[in-house]
């Protein structure tokens, strides 16, 4: 029978803050484990409706992984549904808790998080997964916890790498960038010997990039201290990396257009964008719209703002939420915890092409074939592994982020057409970001 419904009381703006800050400062320090599924307690089957899109229904591979965890937990059967990315999911999760009908398993990618805490839809899954934490490193549990409470558990990671066209960079004489400087001075020695070439795309939409890059060099976009918020997008280390594309956009050194569109497809394939500073799924994407450049590719640790020093933040990636209102929630989040913590579970995703969570699935990559991008770089694996030990600085996303892609995006594509100041567009940003705080309540600290 299903369980009776919990009172919920959405968590205020004083209490999230207090949440992040504590989150940001000290880490995740609960003790998570996965428990045991089966049916809902009465020998009934238990259909758990899991909201996806790393687990598509016509894949052989994630078919595999269902058809194991149903065949390990009898009376449990799994209903894969398909969604979109964060934004429609996270929309489409809050319209079904107001209609009182969720799902019982929800994946977002990791800054949709807070927001869907706030509203109350996203059920605190810490004593329902006890005795994981092993399972995941403490600095990737932090990408789903609060308060050193658990919302989520990690189902992948970005570490960040810049993939690059090996044959291209020798053909150009440039070395591998190992700080932005160094990035620059490639983009510029490219572009002379080809100005149809270009060392890659300026995509204005990317916010997260934006966001990590800024982390990089010492900025935080939303952190509290306990009683208000701070927003940091034009604080001077985030304005100087707006600094330092706009330079490369003035300088034509950069080609300005957004990603994955046929357009920017065919420069990939034709050797006219030469590298994509973002994470280890990078491979992946570059492979799905030009495999037949493949062999060609290899990922190095990304562009360093500080010589010497390789911390960065996780880029992307998404955990598997349990929605508050699911009907057979223990059973859920037993699920999550064993495909993203269990080395069962994590090792299996590997088979869907992206990088697990899990020390299982970590680990395994090392005796794993590079990714089909660069087939012959068999230390990809190794060189991923070190970037996310020196994944060290924490990434708070504060209750609206929606607020501020809709600000960012479309003005700073503006800006780059039109050539006004990318300062500004951050400015504004942030002012924007403030107001919508202090509309909902939030205390800020300006």
């Amino acid at each position: 029978m299903p369980a009776p419904p919990r009172t919920r009381r959405p968590i205020g703006a004083s209490r999230l803050a207090r949440a992040l800050a504590a989150l940001a400062i000290a880490g995740v320090t609960t003790a998570l484990a996965g428990c045991g599924g089966g049916s809902d307690g009465e020998g009934d089957p238990v259909t758990l409706e899991f909201w996806t899109w790393s687990l598509k229904a016509a894949d052989p591979a994630a078919q595999a992984i269902i058809e194991r965890y149903e065949e390990e937990n009898p009376g449990v059967n799994i209903k894969l549904s398909e969604v979109g990315g964060t934004q429609e999911t996270s929309s489409k999760l809050l319209a079904a808790d107001r209609a009182d009908d969720t799902p019982d398993i929800v994946q977002v990618e990791y800054r949709g998080l807070p927001s869907l805490v706030v509203s109350g839809a996203v059920r605190d899954i810490t004593d329902d997964v006890a005795g994981s934490k092993n399972g995941i490193d403490e600095n990737i549990w932090a990408l789903s916890s609060l308060d050193g409470r658990v919302y989520g558990v990690p189902e992948d990671i970005g570490p960040m790498m810049l993939t690059y066209r090996k044959d291209l960079f020798e053909q150009y004489g440039v070395e591998v960038p190992t700080t932005w400087e160094e990035y620059a001075q490639a983009a510029e020695t490219i572009h002379e010997q080809d100005p149809d070439v270009y060392i890659t795309s300026f995509s204005a939409t990317g916010l997260e990039i934006f966001a990590a890059q800024a982390a990089q060099a010492g900025s935080q976009w939303w952190s509290t201290d306990g009683e208000a918020w701070q927003v940091g997008i034009a604080d001077e280390a985030s304005l100087e990396t707006a600094d330092y594309w706009q330079d490369l956009v003035e300088r034509d050194l950069v080609s300005v257009e957004p990603l994955l569109t046929p357009e920017w497809n065919a420069k990939v394939n034709d050797g006219r964008i030469l590298s994509w500073p973002a994470a280890a799924w990078a491979p992946s994407v570059i492979y799905s719209v030009a495999p037949d450049t493949a062999g060609k590719w290899e990922s190095a640790p990304l562009p360093q703002w500080t010589p010497g020093d390789p911390s960065v933040p996780f880029l992307g990636g998404s955990t598997f939420l349990v929605p508050e209102k699911s009907d057979n929630a223990e059973e859920a989040a037993a699920f999550a915890a064993w495909l993203g913590a269990s080395d069962e579970g994590s090792k299996l995703l590997l088979d869907l092409d992206i990088y697990p969570a899990g020390n299982g699935g970590r680990e395994a990559t090392l005796a794993s074939d590079p990714p089909r991008l660069m087939p012959e770089q068999r230390n990809f694996y190794e060189i991923a592994d070190q970037v996310i030990e020196d994944t060290t600085i924490p990434v708070t996303w504060g209750p609206n982020v929606n607020v501020a892609q809709s600000a960012f995006g479309d003005a700073l594509n503006q800006a780059a057409l039109d050539g006004t100041s990318f300062r500004d567009v951050y400015i504004d940003t942030q002012e924007a970001v403030i107001e919508d705080l202090e509309k909902s309540g939030y205390t800020v600290r300006r």
